[in-house]
């Protein structure tokens, strides 16, 4: 994966390198073109390079303390290496969308940049609630907006494929459902299977010796001593809350969305790897295939990521900072990826065919 964007790299460097400086004056537009040039190999490079950093944080850094949670410097660095690259990638998006020369469509990548920052706010809710305030609500605020990031994402990703005229044949269109029941066959596994298979609290032994103290009278729990001091019982200090008064009255009011969200999460994610298969097998070949494949392969990120939080969840495992919340922030790398070289080779055509008519 990694070595392909490399190579994409390498490419767009030789062919900056083979246009060459030119002794005529250079227009806006050719100043411009050349400006893109030389800029995208470094947000390429920038991009592959926050994926890397973040691989190695996940991997130097994640082993737990030895009360089995993570330290406070470790959360706080993966969430804001995750945030950074939603947002950065949304700013690429952005991008785009104000360039007049994209070819697919500026609409597009608007829908898909809200989407992106919508999911950088609801990382950064979602740390507020339970990193800062220590809070661990069924349904907060941010998750609000990372549904609202899925509904923009799909619309963005649709308005791609939609102008196309799909004339697939028939073993593409069984690729496309083979994808989309394959992902549903999952979702069924994550969200009831593993919730089934979940281990339930033993409580077994506990309730049957209080049945035998309060049925048989031959057993009778044996009273301590008078002339042994019993110790005092230790004093459960409660963990003091930070979080306003309007946040805790808010997580009340949304607990009981909590059967709602989930299916809106189920749905979203159901919708983006349908629309990633799509884009997959419409944009297998031709000129201006490379970006959207990379788009395709952010939102199988996305929804691996969510797969793998659904069965930490549900298996009642899930501790924040395990490795393969990696795919989170390498699903806004490939979005970023996919902005850069959208916008590349949307220049680069424009330029090549004005030479063409002169």
């Amino acid at each position: 994966m990694w070595a392909n964007l490399f190579h994409l790299t390498e490419s767009l460097i030789d062919r900056h390198r083979r246009v060459g400086p030119r002794s005529v004056p250079l227009s806006k537009s050719s100043t411009s073109a050349a400006a893109t040039s030389l800029s995208t190999p470094i947000l390429v490079g920038a991009c592959i390079a926050w994926g890397i950093v973040t691989l190695l944080f996940f991997l130097l850094f994640s082993s737990p303390g030895d009360d089995g949670t993570q330290p406070t410097w470790f959360l706080a660095g993966i969430n804001l290496l995750e945030m950074g690259a939603f947002f950065l990638a949304a700013l690429l998006c952005f991008r785009n969308w104000r360039s007049t020369q994209i070819v697919s469509g500026r609409s597009v990548w608007f829908w898909i940049g809200v989407g992106l920052l919508l999911y950088a706010i609801g990382i950064a809710l979602f740390f507020i609630w339970g990193t800062v305030w220590g809070l661990d609500p069924a349904v907060s605020l941010g998750d609000f907006f990372f549904i609202l990031s899925y509904v923009f994402l799909a619309v963005g990703m649709f308005k791609a494929v939609l102008p196309r005229r799909l004339n697939l044949d028939i073993s593409q269109w069984l690729i496309i459902v083979g994808i989309g029941l394959a992902g549903i066959l999952l979702a069924i596994f994550v969200n009831l299977g593993a919730a089934e298979a979940a281990p339930e609290p033993i409580t077994g032994a506990l309730s049957s010796n209080v049945y035998l103290s309060q049925t048989d009278p031959a057993v009778v729990p044996e009273d301590p001593a008078p002339d042994v001091e019993q110790p005092p019982e230790p004093i459960v200090v409660a963990d003091e809350v930070t979080a306003p008064s309007w946040v805790m009255a808010l997580d009340q009011r949304l607990e009981p969305l909590s059967d709602i969200v989930g299916v809106l999460y189920l749905i979203g994610d159901m919708v983006l790897l349908v629309i990633a298969g799509t884009l997959l097998v419409a944009f297998w070949g031709g000129r201006y295939s490379q970006s959207w494949k990379l788009i395709a392969i952010a939102a199988l990120c996305l929804y691996v990521a969510d797969m793998f939080f659904a069965y930490s969840v549900n298996t009642d495992t899930y501790v924040e900072g395990h490795l393969w919340e990696v795919f989170w922030t390498f699903s806004a790398v490939f979005f970023g990826l996919g902005a850069v070289v959208e916008h590349s080779v949307s220049v680069n055509s424009r330029r090549s065919s004005r030479r063409r008519r002169g």
